[in-house]
């Protein structure tokens, strides 16, 4: 749990059991039972609805942007195989140079100011000068054409899913939504209180489980909406993990 949810229920949870104690000293909760409860039904079916739509839409934000980190990374690697195939030694070296520094700065600079949540700008320029390497790769035979064109259009890949994973970087639940959560949240701790339970100690059980179900349900919808943070993080280990060593250069055999 992070440290946002420990001090929304430090502070939230004896403030609303203090509420329904005083409430139910200075006001008859049961003269207006009936009205109270349809109140916390239809804030209930407000609240439910409102929090499904929003894990359904950060969860698959979430996994949008797992799918484009994991697509940007294999096709890095494939890069780096089909490059090789192309008969320029020498710019076959320099693309491959390129690739591992771009790797190398996504992963040590881009990635932490991702985290930190400050824009994704580190890796760019090794991602330009790393396209002009494949860019500018000498093809002089008709054996190389496919090879580099196969090339390119990974590099077209690669250029896609980055584009994707700065979006999706950017991308955040609206204030506005947010702030309607809250509202709801508190509106629907606001009703429970209200309630008039016979029993003091069961009305401050139900009170604490409506407070903890519900900050727990705001804690997923940040966890989530922060997909490289909190508990649910995409790390930068599909990078770490693709390996662009030095290998022997492929050529296609003759036929």
């Amino acid at each position: 749990m992070s440290k946002t949810f420990w001090i929304r229920l430090i502070l939230g949870l004896p403030a609303a059991i203090a509420i329904q104690a005083l409430l139910r000293q200075w006001v008859d909760l049961s003269a207006d039972v009936g009205s109270v409860g349809a109140f916390v039904t239809a804030i209930g079916t407000l609240y439910s609805v409102l929090t499904g739509f929003t894990v359904i839409s950060v969860w698959q934000q979430f996994t949008d942007t797992d799918r484009a980190v994991k697509r940007e990374a294999r096709a890095l690697s494939e890069l780096y195989r089909y490059v090789g195939y192309v008969g320029d030694s020498a710019g076959v070296s320099r693309a491959r140079e390129a690739m591992k520094r771009y790797r190398e700065r996504v992963v040590s600079d881009e990635w932490p100011a991702i985290v930190a949540g400050k824009p994704m700008t580190a890796g760019d320029d090794d991602y330009f000068q790393m396209a002009d390497e494949v860019n500018e790769m000498n093809v002089a035979s008709p054996r190389d054409v496919p090879a580099w064109a196969e090339a390119v259009r990974t590099l077209g890949e690669v250029s896609d899913a980055r584009g994707e994973r700065a979006v999706f970087v950017a991308q955040r639940i609206p204030n506005l939504l947010r702030v309607l959560l809250y509202i709801a949240t508190v509106s629907l701790v606001v009703g429970m209180a209200l309630l008039a339970f016979a029993n003091p100690g069961i009305g401050a059980v139900v009170l604490a489980f409506t407070v903890v179900v519900s900050l727990l349900v705001l804690e997923v919808i940040d966890d989530l909406d922060d997909p490289f943070g909190g508990a649910w993080a995409i790390s930068s280990a599909r990078f770490e993990q693709i390996k662009l060593e030095a290998e022997k250069t492929m050529r296609p055999g003759r036929s």
